[in-house]
């Protein structure tokens, strides 16, 4: 009896591996698939910022172009 509890348990300890490897791997996937997304929102921001300095740099061209001494 005590040879089964003994294989029971060295049987347990062995699937405790590949079922902690299966978290681990688990937990970077939702961590990749997560930073994935922020860097997606971070691209928007940037590209939404790109155009407005594009269109702030249109607006202050305009403004010294009347301005300007003949």
């Amino acid at each position: 009896m005590r040879t089964m509890e003994l294989e029971m348990a060295t049987l347990l300890s062995l699937l405790a591996v590949p079922a902690a490897a299966g978290a681990a791997y688990g937990g970077v996937k939702a961590g990749l698939n997560g930073v994935k997304e922020s860097l997606a929102q971070i691209e928007r921001i940037v590209n939404r910022l790109d155009e407005k300095v594009d269109t702030h740099g249109e607006r202050l061209a305009s403004v010294e172009a009347e301005t300007a001494k003949p």
